[in-house]
């Protein structure tokens, strides 16, 4: 994990050094996503809940959001660092698995030479996913979920700018993220049980950028 760390790094310096010359531009963004999750572990513990007369719902989707910060180090090459909580979760008579996360990611992507006020491109970079869950259930106290892990992710990304320093954003792409040891209580199940959200991601958002300095 850490040399492919230090290969993204190197790889947005390379491009941020091969650029000709520009003065960087800064802004933020917001969006709305849709995620689709594996979570086969889990969806198994549902199923075995389910046959003993339990009436959960699989966790396959779920909607999150993200905000953050960006930066076009040249006009075709964007470096951006979001934070992204992800919500996934299920429900049975008042009994709920809520396996929420935080997601840290920075990305790196390059947009294409176009003409007018679109632009598309493609990105990838990696994430650093914290799970934060817990079970609930009427009664008795919660059981907490943590877990932690490495994940990497690939976009196919749009922005439109609709007037100065203010655009429209969108993106559909994939992450690869599966906590490999879900803790329950501070303890590790054995086997162990994944808490993996690799899946479809598909957003739109909102730019915002600082006036130049030029």
């Amino acid at each position: 994990m850490r040399y492919v760390c230090m290969l993204s790094v190197a790889l947005a310096a390379s491009a941020v050094g091969s650029a000709p010359a520009h003065a960087a531009m800064f802004g933020g963004e917001v969006y709305g996503q849709f995620n689709t999750h594996t979570l086969g572990d889990w969806n198994d513990l549902i199923d075995e809940a389910n046959n003993m007369g339990a009436n959960f719902d699989n966790v396959t989707t779920s909607f999150s959001g993200g905000i953050g910060a960006r930066m076009w180090a040249s006009p075709n090459v964007m470096i951006s660092a979001a934070w992204e909580p992800l919500f996934p979760s299920t429900e049975d008579q008042g009994t709920e698995v809520k396996l929420t996360a935080n997601a840290i990611l920075g990305t790196v992507a390059y947009f294409f030479p176009t003409a007018g006020n679109g632009k598309y491109g493609i990105g990838g970079g990696v994430g650093f996913y914290s799970l934060s869950g817990k079970i609930t259930e009427p009664g008795n106290p919660d059981l907490e979920l943590k877990g932690n892990t490495v994940g990497f992710h690939v976009l196919g990304l749009a922005e439109w700018i609709v007037s100065p320093g203010f655009g429209v954003t969108a993106g559909a792409g994939y992450r690869v993220a599966n906590i490999g040891d879900t803790e329950l209580d501070g303890m590790s199940s054995d086997p162990k049980t994944e808490t993996d959200y690799s899946g479809f991601m598909g957003r739109a958002g909102l730019v915002f950028y600082l006036p130049s300095a030029d």
